[in-house]
This record gives structure tokens, C-alpha cells and sequence, in this order.
């Protein structure tokens, strides 16, 4: 019931708003991208649009590239961080931005955020019910094994990483903690753990 009083005041809400992307991506709060302000944001659009570059300077002087720029997706990169926007149709065809913040520092550990076209906070948890770590975990595992015990205290922190997929609508959960122990460590966990990462698919109300 939350959910659908939600999604309602969402739908609401976006029903007068501008809901492309250049509109979306021009508008993003300051807050939200640091590194290019509006002004560079939309020298950016206009050089992929004339086809001339795609690539500008950044406030810290860095190489900032619009690496994909579409009606319903793009994708920003700079250093070793990225942004992915995607617009996502709802039942009536409106649309909310799902935002994937990732940095890759050496490990990829990304953010997911979802906002209405006019960048309004909506709750990440009504969208998609993200995996756990316990998810990553093969289902034949006897947790109360002494070797997989051992193994598993070396995840000591859960890092994942988000990747959003235009052309088939879906969003990908990789567990990127074990790239991040030491090579013993990794081996004795590998066994333990799934190979795939977690693949969920919009369907008009939500990921599922």
C-alpha cells in the first residue's frame, strides 16, 4: 500500500514535467555532479549531437567524456569514476531517472539513486530489492563449515557494482568484494561463491 501511495504521488508529480534526457541531464543538481557545471554539461551535448567530440575539460583541469548520450540513456566518465543515467517509462509513460554513481578506486563500488525527471528523491527500495551478500553465496554451502568460515572473514566490507543495460532494460549486480582481498584470501573464498551476478529487468512498476 506505501508502495502504490508512492508511486502515485510519483506519477503525479511528473505528469507536467519535461522528461528527456538533454532536459534531465541540463537540470541535474549541482550536488549530484561536482566535476561539470550546467554551462559545461551542455557544451558536452552539443558537441555529441554535432558530432564533433565528445570530450571536454573538467573543474579539476581532468578529461571528462560523454561516452553515450541517448533519448533514454547516457553514460559520463572521468578518471576513474562514472555516471549512468537512465530514463524509465512507468505504467502510464511517464518517467524517473535511475541514477548509477560508480568508482573504481582500484575496486568498482557504485551508488544507486532514483529521482523524479525534476531530480525529487524517490525511495531506492520501492524501485528494486537489491541482493545481499548472503545472494552471492552458493545455495550447496554448509555455512557452518569451519573452512568456509575461515574464508569468509576476509569480506569484511560489501562493495557492489551497477550496471545499467539500455538496449535489453536490465540492471546488473556484480559483487566486486572479492577483487578487492589478496590473492590467498580470494582463493580460499572463490569456491564458496556464485560466478553470475544478480540480473534484474524494469517492468514498468519496478526492477524485478
Amino acid at each position: 500500500m506505501k508502495k502504490a501511495r508512492l508511486l502515485l504521488a510519483c506519477l503525479l508529480s511528473l505528469s507536467c514535467t519535461a522528461q528527456n534526457m538533454t532536459t534531465v541531464f541540463g537540470n541535474m543538481p549541482k550536488n549530484l555532479i561536482l566535476l561539470v557545471d550546467s554551462t559545461q554539461r551542455q557544451d558536452l551535448m552539443d558537441l555529441v549531437k554535432e558530432g564533433v567530440s565528445n570530450s571536454t575539460k573538467d573543474k579539476l583541469n581532468g578529461k571528462v567524456t560523454l561516452a553515450r548520450f541517448g533519448e533514454n540513456f547516457m553514460e559520463l566518465k572521468s578518471g576513474n569514476s562514472s555516471l549512468q543515467i537512465a530514463l524509465l517509462s512507468l505504467v502510464n509513460d511517464s518517467k524517473i531517472v535511475c541514477m548509477i554513481q560508480t568508482v573504481c578506486a582500484p575496486v568498482c563500488d557504485s551508488r544507486l539513486s532514483f529521482y523524479t525527471s525534476d531530480w525529487k528523491v524517490l525511495d531506492t527500495s520501492s524501485f528494486i530489492q537489491l541482493a545481499e551478500t548472503s545472494w552471492f553465496i552458493k545455495d550447496d554451502v554448509d555455512k557452518n563449515n569451519e573452512d568456509f568460515i575461515n574464508a569468509a572473514k576476509s569480506l569484511d566490507m560489501d562493495l557492489m557494482q551497477y550496471n545499467f543495460n539500455p538496449e535489453n532494460l536490465t540492471l546488473t549486480q556484480t559483487y566486486t568484494t572479492p577483487l578487492y582481498l589478496s590473492k590467498e584470501a580470494k582463493e580460499e573464498i572463490e569456491p564458496f561463491l556464485k560466478k553470475e551476478s544478480k540480473v534484474f529487468e524494469w517492468k514498468k512498476l519496478g526492477f524485478k
